[in-house]
């Protein structure tokens, strides 16, 4: 007695067609989702880490401790822009005095970003740190 490998049934024609809509929305809309929302947070990360050390460069290469705050604002403002995200003032912390040589400047730029796709997503706060020290053959301002 032969057996077919194969014997056809009616009963599972446009089976495979439905599995694989069922599967294909069912999985993979949310994993499109989910890489989507990991993205852009991680885009706004790479902001935040760029913004940071912007400013600290723009603050630490300004004649005195206000135009440094007025550079590390602008400079925030133009990365985080380029990203296409909302201006955040940076927080501007000087270590051992501001513009002194020798001495150390410390930045925080901290970002809220929005998940992609949904009106009223919840939003995800990241932040970047950056730490730059003053010339120390600088002139005291």
């Amino acid at each position: 007695m032969k057996i077919p490998l194969h014997q056809a049934n009616p009963r599972d024609d446009g089976a495979a067609i439905l599995e694989v809509l069922v599967l294909g929305v069912g999985l993979l809309v949310p994993l499109l989702y989910a890489a989507m929302s990991v993205m852009a947070v991680q885009s706004a990360s790479f902001a935040a880490t760029a913004a940071a050390r912007e400013s600290a460069r723009a603050y630490v290469d300004a004649a005195t401790p206000a135009q440094g705050i007025a550079r590390a604002r602008v400079a925030a403002r133009l990365v985080l822009a380029d990203s296409g995200l909302a201006a955040v003032a940076p927080r501007i912390t000087c270590i051992g005095g501001c513009q002194v040589p020798g001495s150390r400047v410390d930045v925080s730029v901290v970002v809220s970003v929005r998940l992609p796709l949904i009106p009223g997503a919840p939003s995800v706060t990241v932040s970047g740190q950056e730490s730059m020290p003053v010339d120390r053959f600088r002139s005291v301002p």
